[in-house]
């Protein structure tokens, strides 16, 4: 009996306790709860003075008005003007590119990048065009599209993601797309120089083009890129070459840096921002120079299908042949979507060389022509580009060529130096191009007199190999080919072969020889096989 009570009993006990340590604990449990709560953070002191935080926000607010102030500018109203009336009113897509074109991400953005592109917004809710806002949608291309692909991509590529354009498009309700690039910014002296660049997203065509520099120390800024901008922008805005009728021919074109790459298969120049503010200028210069007609736009972005000839294959075909990838010129049109392509060659010291290629009539070149700088430092080049031009014009007989379609073959002096000549053909440069671009200038001022057509070498047509000639009568064309039907396979009818007396790859500029032109040449019958005209011309002796 004892035992049950004492059991009992400690049951109970057990029982009170479980009742008495809940009650004790809340009832001291007010103390013991502050003891466990860590203390109230002490307000951290600023790092700033009162002075200093009103300092910054007024300096945000300055470049925000400074972002503005580049949309109320001369240079942007008339950017507005050239955009076709029928743009008025709608949705655009603001968005900074700067270095995207050339694969490089974002980098060093700050607030003060932030005021910038607020101004910019602000100064555009004063224009007829509604403003996107941007949600997390949209992005930068993949470099990997267009930046150490294989085979290469032509210099410069739209840098905006190409599928990320339906977003734009149809859930932004953003037909056109504007792009501005900082070519330089100082927050300290509140001066930017900006491009901007509209874009249709539907065709992608570039409605206008402009370089914007406002502030009261912009001239801080100037600086290479902007100068080669304006350098470029000048030559070709005031160039009298670029006609109304030429521009009103055009329809879809793209535009191509063609450097070295017919020779080497690569870049010479690296692409730079340099490059990109070329580029630009020369886009500038097309759409602002007073032959060209708004209401037509016809430049394109570069986005797909650009590709270049692997560098390999330069080691055996002729000289200055397209560096575009295909073989057929419909097989450009189908990949890119242009019509026609502007080929350019950039020369620091003299200006730009241009080419016009109609892509739509089996590469047909329809222009051709050099356009020096203002600031132009004759080193010889364009010099001797126009005696070409203009000794080949008063030597030939260009009724010869009547009804018929041409192609212009460098035959150096293949027949005897042929393994020379493949060791020495990387060494070809600027000079050797101004030869075969001379006579290409020259026979399309009397193209249209005599009723022929020219054409830019795509295929990939070879020389012989040194063995070739071995056992073989002399003098033989260096072309590798069986008989002249296939060269007709081509779109030709005549072929003009010019051999280049003048070793330009061992000169340098500033010696006479320099500027030296000495040339023979012959022409040939396609469907024949005949030559029917030969002849020679120099300014040896000054002539």
């Amino acid at each position: 009996m004892y035992n049950k009570l004492n059991q009992l009993r400690k049951l109970r006990n057990v029982f009170l306790l479980m009742w008495f340590i809940p009650l004790a604990f809340w009832g001291n449990g007010c103390a013991q709860v502050q003891e466990i709560i860590p203390a109230k953070p002490q307000p951290v002191q600023p790092t700033q003075t009162q002075s200093n935080v009103a300092e910054e926000a007024e300096r945000f607010l300055a470049i925000n008005n400074l972002g503005s102030s580049t949309i109320s500018s001369l240079e942007f109203q008339q950017f507005l003007n050239k955009i076709p009336q029928e743009y008025a009113g709608n949705r655009l897509f603001l968005v900074r590119v700067d270095e995207l074109p050339l694969g490089n991400p974002y980098s060093g953005l700050d607030q003060w990048d932030l005021a910038l592109e607020n101004g910019i917004i602000k100064g555009l809710l004063t224009t007829n065009y509604k403003i996107a806002e941007k949600l997390d949608f949209v992005a930068p291309r993949d470099p990997g599209e267009f930046i150490g692909t294989s085979p290469d991509e032509g210099f410069y590529m739209h840098g905006i993601d190409l599928e990320d354009h339906n977003i734009i498009k149809q859930d932004y309700k953003a037909p056109l797309l504007l792009e501005y690039q900082v070519i330089e910014f100082s927050e300290q002296d509140n001066s930017v120089i900006v491009y901007f660049r509209m874009v249709d997203l539907d065709s992608l065509l570039i409605l206008s083009s402009t370089v914007v520099k406002v502030g009261d120390f912009v001239d801080r800024l100037s600086e290479v890129d902007i100068k080669e901008y304006d350098r470029t922008y000048t030559a070709i805005v005031n160039s009298d070459l670029l006609e109304s009728d030429l521009l009103s021919s055009l329809h879809r074109v793209a535009i191509l840096d063609m450097d070295i790459l017919n020779i080497s298969g690569g870049y010479k120049t690296a692409p730079s921002k340099k490059l990109l503010a070329i580029e630009n200028g020369l886009i500038s210069g097309i759409i602002n120079h007073v032959a060209y007609n708004e209401k037509n736009p016809f430049l394109k972005e570069k986005s797909t299908g650009f590709k270049l000839k692997f560098p390999a294959v330069y080691k055996n075909i002729v000289f200055n042949t397209n560096p575009i990838l295909y073989e057929e010129w419909s097989e450009f049109t189908e990949a890119t979507g242009c019509t026609e392509l502007i080929l350019y060659r950039y020369l620091k010291d003299e200006g730009l060389y241009l080419r016009f290629v109609d892509a739509a009539k089996n590469g047909e070149i329809f222009f051709s022509n050099v356009i020096p700088f203002n600031d132009t430092e004759d080193i010889g080049v364009f010099k001797n580009h126009n005696s070409v031009a203009e000794k080949f014009g008063s030597t030939f007989s260009f009724d010869l060529l009547s009804g018929k379609k041409l192609m212009i073959l460098d035959g150096d002096k293949h027949p005897v130096e042929s393994e020379n000549y493949a060791a020495i053909r990387n060494r070809f440069g600027k000079m050797h191009f101004a030869i075969e671009e001379g006579f290409i200038t020259s026979m399309l001022r009397q193209s249209e007199a005599y009723n022929y057509t020219l054409h830019e070498k795509l295929k990939t047509l070879y020389l012989k190999r040194p063995w070739m000639y071995n056992k073989k009568v002399f003098n033989l064309n260096p072309l590798y080919l069986e008989n002249w039907k296939q060269l007709q396979s081509f779109g030709v009818e005549m072929l003009l072969v010019y051999n280049n007396l003048i070793p330009y790859e061992n000169l340098t500029p500033g010696i006479n020889d320099y500027t030296t032109v000495a040339i023979s040449y012959r022409l040939i019958d396609l469907s024949s096989g005949d030559v029917i005209f030969s002849d020679q011309f120099s300014n040896l002796g000054g002539e």
